[in-house]
C-alpha cells in the first residue's frame, strides 16, 4: 500500500469512527446541568458508548495529520504539515482529557443529582474546566486546518482549492468559534474532523 493511500485511510477513518459514536447523541444532554444529569443517569451506557468511540476518533486524525508530513513532499510543505500535526495533536489531548471527565466524573455527578436532587458541590467548576479543554481542542483543530491548507498550496500535489478551503475555513471557523463560544454553529465537534477527512478522500483518489 502506498503511503498516501495509508494516510488517506487513517484520516477518513477518523471521521467514520467519530460518526459511529456521535450517532447516539441526544439533544436532551444539552439541557441545563441538573436536568441533563438526570437524563444522563438513565442513559449512562449510551453516553459511555458515544464517548468511547470519540477517543479513537481523536487518535486517528492526529496520527494522520502528522503522517502527512511524509507524503506532501520535502521542504516547507513538510514542515508546515508537521506543525499542523503538533497543533492538532495537542488540542486532541485536551479533548481526550475532557472525554475522560465525561466518562468518569459526569456519571458520578449524575448519580448524586438523582439521589440528592441537586448538583454536587464543585461540579459546576469542574464542568467549566472540561468545557475549556474542549474549546482548546476546537480552536487548535481550526488553526491546524489553516496551516494544513497552506501546506497543500505550497506542495501543489493536491488541488489548490483544497488548500484554500483549509486556510479560509480554518481561520473563519476559529474566528466564529471565539466570537460565539460554545453555543454557536462552530461548536459541534464533527467540524474538527471534516477537513482532515476531505484531505483523506483526496489522497485516496
Amino acid at each position: 500500500m502506498q503511503e498516501d493511500a495509508l494516510v488517506g485511510i487513517v484520516l477518513v477513518a477518523g471521521l467514520v469512527v467519530f460518526l459511529i459514536g456521535a450517532g447516539g447523541w441526544k439533544l436532551v444532554y444539552e439541557q441545563p446541568l441538573l436536568e441533563a444529569l438526570r437524563v444522563i443517569h438513565v442513559d449512562r451506557r449510551r453516553r459511555a458508548w458515544i464517548h468511547l468511540w470519540m477517543i479513537p476518533a481523536m487518535f486517528l486524525p492526529s496520527a494522520g495529520v502528522l503522517a502527512l508530513a511524509a507524503v506532501v513532499g520535502d521542504g516547507v510543505a513538510a514542515v508546515l504539515s508537521l506543525m499542523a500535526g503538533v497543533v492538532y495533536g495537542l488540542g486532541a489531548v485536551c479533548w481526550v482529557a475532557s472525554l475522560a471527565f465525561r466518562l468518569t466524573v459526569v456519571p458520578w455527578a449524575a448519580e448524586q443529582a438523582v439521589e440528592r436532587g441537586e448538583l454536587p458541590e464543585g461540579f459546576v467548576a469542574l464542568d467549566s474546566w472540561a468545557g475549556s479543554l474542549y474549546s482548546v481542542h476546537m480552536v487548535s483543530a481550526y488553526v491546524a486546518f489553516a496551516i494544513l491548507g497552506t501546506a497543500v498550496l505550497v506542495d501543489g500535489a493536491l488541488p489548490r482549492w483544497a488548500g484554500w478551503v483549509g486556510i479560509v475555513g480554518g481561520l473563519g471557523f476559529v474566528g466564529g468559534f471565539l466570537a460565539t463560544r460554545r453555543g454557536g454553529p462552530f461548536n459541534p465537534p464533527f467540524w474538527a474532523h471534516l477537513y482532515t477527512a476531505l484531505l483523506g478522500v483526496l489522497l485516496l483518489s
